[in-house]
Parts: structure tokens; C-alpha cells; sequence
């Protein structure tokens, strides 16, 4: 258990008929997966559960989407990593997918078809709905536990995360496990707290950022990226027309009022670039903020960065999530790199899914950290203290249904 979630450790699993869900959505281009990190992440799980009957459910992109396909190459790609074969099946749950389930023997694995070729997999309905479905009650009575692996889709209340733990005795996996262990040491260890948000998903750093200050979890907030130059204009700085519009391209329905109240309530705590990184007659220059008019923001300082950085030994948890700014143009990069150069020498690291780690592995710096989420929207979300439904569901249903003397 961690805490009141039931783990792989709290139920018996050996020669049981076990239904997966995993999350192998990875970018795909020319029909070659590009990188393999969510399937690596569910190898521990997958190694413990080696004398079960496994069947794994996922999915790929969504319709509509270039890279929503079948589900073949990662058959093919999890089996190389696994040591063994996983066998793929092309469809969901007709007979033919149940007929193939009953004959499993034990270590056998199987790969069900891209679960959202069903079109009710991603309406949004409660467990108890969703259990009704004809993807729950075609396959739930072959199996003997169901097992969410998948942490990075369990911020959504879809079938194949939700729907089978109210038939199903229900735990999460080692993946889930990890990150769950990890993001609750971020959120509720002891021990002071840096938070370096940034990015241009401003909505997410402002849901951090305002759980982290509100209930006195961060001792510090630094800002970089889009959201930076938000709390720049707001807090008077004229940063021009160009920035301004990226500022409104990316504000996602956030009033000034709701963030000028954090900037006043939290100002000793909040940290803001103090020179930033421009794009002048196509070359990077450093401007300190006094001497700055209006100039393409595309990465926060190197003074910024040195601040940030030399702040972080202060510290005994350091969460960064969203990079500095345009790192993929090696002109911009630095601001990125040199702040996660110093978090990866943090006590205790944890990079929070999404673009940061792309960085992260860009610069060799992602083995170096504590914890890398696998999760981006669902880190997120755990880090702004809202409650994941594929995560909340299993800890509801075993409190009520599952657990030991139920």
C-alpha cells in the first residue's frame, strides 16, 4: 500500500488472469515509434507480473490524429524490451479476443487493439457508467485482477482506467506506485521546497503554483517561460507587442485580477527573471530588465539562470516542470540547461513530465534526477492537488469492495 492505494503487493497474482492498463501512446512518425520511454517504465511491472496470464489494454493517439494506428509495432517494440514475445491482437473484446484469453497459459502476454477504435472508450462517465459498457462487460468476467499502470492517462475518466474497477479487485502497478511514492514526497515531505515552473502551457504553472503557495508547500517559486513574462507585464515591465501576443495566445481564459492577487499575496516567494534572453538580428543577447525594450523573448537570462541555479543546494526538494524557454534552438537553450543542470545535483529532483524532460534527455541530465514523471497533464494535475480518477476510483473501490475483510 502507499498509504490507502492498494499496490501489486497487497493482492496474490501468480498464475491469475490479468488485465493491464498501460499507457504506450508514443510519438510516431513514418510508422516508426521515435521513443520508448513509457514502455520501458512498465517493465517492472510487467517482469513481476512473469507468471500471470497478462493482457494489456492501451492506446495510441486519437481519431482524427496521424499517428492514431494500430497497436502492431508496439507489440513488436515491448516484446524486444520485455524478452519475450507480446503477442498482438487486432481487435478488443469479440469472441475471437475472448476465445484467445481463456487459452492463455501462464507468462504469456497479449496486446489488445488500439482501445480507442471504440468510440465509448473516451466519453467522460463515472466508473460505476463506464462499467456498464460493452468493452467492461464483454471482457471482465476473464479476469481475476485488473492492474492501472498508466499513469499518465489517469487523469481522464475513460472505460479501460476506470471501468473495470468496480467488477474487477483493482490495484495499481509499479509504474504508478513510483510516481505516486515520488509526487507525494514533492507535495508532502518535510524539508524546505523550490518550484521552478515555466513553459507555455500557462494554465498548468499557475494550477502548481497557486496549491504549492496557498497550502504553504513551496518555500519558493521561480518563473521562467511564458508565464514569467506574464508576471513581468503584470508587474510592470513593458514587454512589447510580440510578447504580449504570446502572452494572450497562451492565457487559456487566466484573469489579471486572479494573478495580480498571487503576485501581491506571495510576492516575497515568488521569483522573476531579472534579464532575459532575446532574439536580435538573429542572434541571442542577454538584456538586463532596466535596459530591456520590448525585444522576442525566447529564454530567460544567464543572470536569471545563475540565480535560479545557485538557489537550489538551499533546498531539500526541487520539482521543475516546463522549460526556460526555446530550447530546441540551441541559440536558447542555455536558460533550460544550465537550471536543469543544477536540479539534477538537487537532494532530492523531480522533472515533471511534458517538454522538461524532452530537455532533459536533450541534454543528458534525465538519469541524473531523482524522479522523471512519464506523466505530463496527469503530473500536472497531482502537483496542483487535484485527484487523478484512475488513481481516486481504486483507493475508493478497495476501501468499499476490495480490501482485506470485504
Amino acid at each position: 500500500m502507499i498509504g490507502d492505494l492498494p499496490t501489486l503487493d497487497d493482492v496474490d497474482y501468480d498464475g491469475k488472469t490479468v488485465l493491464v492498463r498501460v499507457d504506450l501512446n508514443s510519438p510516431i512518425v513514418d510508422s516508426k515509434i521515435l521513443d520508448t520511454t513509457r514502455f520501458e517504465a512498465h517493465i517492472p511491472t510487467l517482469e513481476d507480473l512473469a507468471d500471470s496470464k497478462v493482457v494489456l489494454i492501451s492506446h495510441q493517439s486519437r481519431p482524427g490524429k496521424k499517428d492514431f494506428t494500430t497497436l502492431e509495432s508496439h507489440s513488436k517494440v515491448l516484446s524486444k524490451l520485455l524478452g519475450k514475445k507480446v503477442e498482438y491482437v487486432d481487435e478488443i473484446f469479440s469472441q475471437r479476443v475472448q476465445q484467445r484469453i481463456r487459452e492463455m497459459s501462464d507468462g504469456e502476454v497479449i496486446l489488445l487493439e488500439n482501445v480507442r477504435f471504440y468510440a465509448e472508450e473516451t466519453l467522460e462517465r463515472t466508473a460505476e457508467e463506464h462499467a456498464n459498457s460493452h468493452l467492461v462487460r464483454k471482457l471482465k468476467g476473464l479476469f481475476d485482477l485488473f492492474v492501472n499502470d498508466a499513469f499518465s492517462a489517469s487523469h481522464r475518466s475513460h472505460a479501460s482506467l476506470i471501468g473495470f474497477v468496480p467488477v474487477l479487485p483493482s490495484v495499481v502497478g509499479r509504474l504508478v506506485e513510483k510516481e505516486v511514492s515520488a509526487l507525494d514526497k514533492a507535495l508532502k515531505s518535510d524539508g524546505r521546497k523550490l518550484f521552478i515552473l515555466g513553459g507555455a502551457k500557462m494554465k498548468d504553472s499557475v494550477r502548481v503554483m497557486k496549491n504549492v503557495l496557498e497550502n504553504g508547500i513551496a518555500d519558493k517559486v521561480a518563473l521562467t517561460g511564458v508565464v514569467a513574462n506574464c508576471f513581468l507585464k503584470l508587474s510592470g515591465v513593458e514587454i512589447g507587442e510580440y510578447n504580449t501576443k504570446v502572452v494572450e495566445e497562451n492565457r487559456e481564459g487566466l484573469k489579471d485580477e486572479e494573478l495580480l492577487t498571487i503576485l501581491k499575496k506571495y510576492k516575497e516567494k515568488i521569483l522573476l527573471p531579472v534579464d532575459l534572453g532575446v532574439e536580435k538580428d538573429g542572434k541571442r543577447v542577454d538584456i538586463p530588465l532596466e535596459k530591456f525594450n520590448g525585444e522576442k523573448i525566447m529564454d530567460i537570462g544567464i543572470e536569471t539562470a545563475n540565480m535560479i541555479a545557485s538557489l537550489v543546494p538551499e533546498f531539500d526538494v526541487v520539482v521543475i516542470n516546463g522549460p526556460a524557454g526555446v530550447f530546441e534552438d540551441q541559440r536558447f537553450a542555455i536558460g533550460t540547461h544550465e537550471v536543469l543542470k543544477a536540479v539534477s545535483k538537487a537532494r532530492y529532483s523531480v522533472v515533471g513530465g511534458g517538454h522538461i524532460v524532452s530537455a532533459a534527455m536533450l541534454f543528458g541530465l534525465a538519469n541524473k534526477m531523482s524522479h522523471v514523471s512519464t506523466g505530463g497533464g496527469a503530473s500536472i494535475r497531482y502537483l496542483s492537488g487535484e485527484k487523478l480518477p484512475g488513481i481516486e476510483v481504486i483507493r475508493e473501490y478497495w476501501k468499499k469492495k476490495w480490501g482485506v475483510g470485504k
